[in-house]
């Protein structure tokens, strides 16, 4: 059994928690905002994604369970609020999945920063599986996304897992660059399709190995 995973932790500039109920919209807009364009992937955006995970009916893994399955959202700190200026960056992370800014609705609550979709035990019973990893536009270029990913890496080494694994679209250079700037160098797996084409789609599956699993190899 893998060790839970915590439902509230922090990287230096970000609280991050699982997603409530009251944030469900914010949370859809984020994601339809940051999440993987359309002509990298071959699939439209879910608009019941958010609306899915809040009703107990998300996407899994083959063989999964929702108990292993963590949404979760980042805001900045509010010192961290107070230092940035809410800019879009125009760094390489910023190319992580290519969408540009839009206004934000106006709202009392903060708005969130990044939107974290973790599954315990995929494909094996020790490996942390990053299936969305979704960055606000207005929040790149300053290396939020490495932060927090750096804080999953960390949790992760300190609960016992081998590696963490995340898929990235392979026309999306930028994701690429970026995942393995964050220490995702192994090629584990590639699935879609098998002829490159402008209507064809592939996946690749990279790891950062942990602890003695990278010092064995």
């Amino acid at each position: 059994m893998t060790n839970p995973w915590p439902s509230v932790w922090s990287s230096e500039r970000c609280k991050v928690h699982d997603l409530q109920d009251e944030e469900g919209n914010a949370a859809q807009q984020l994601y339809e905002r940051s999440a993987h364009l359309p002509i990298w992937t071959g699939q439209p955006l879910k608009s019941s994604y958010i609306r899915d995970v809040l009703n107990g009916n998300p996407e899994l893994p083959p063989g999964g369970c929702r108990d292993r399955l963590h949404v979760q959202l980042a805001e900045l700190k509010e010192e961290a609020q107070a230092a940035n200026p809410n800019e879009v960056g125009t760094a390489a992370e910023s190319n992580e999945d290519g969408t540009a800014a839009e206004p934000k609705e106006d709202g009392n609550a903060a708005e969130p920063a990044a939107l974290i979709e973790l599954y315990r035990g995929y494909p094996g019973e020790r490996d942390l599986y990053i299936g969305l990893f979704a960055v606000d536009p207005s929040q790149r270029g300053q290396r939020l996304g490495s932060e927090l990913v750096e804080g999953i890496i960390r949790l992760a080494a300190e609960r016992s897992y081998h590696t963490v694994r995340a898929a990235v679209d392979l026309k999306n250079w930028g994701a690429l660059r970026f995942w393995i700037g964050c220490g995702f160098k192994e090629a584990v797996k590639v699935s879609g399709d098998r002829e490159h084409g402008g209507d064809a789609f592939a996946r690749i599956e990279l790891a950062c190995r942990l602890g003695g699993e990278a010092a064995a190899r």
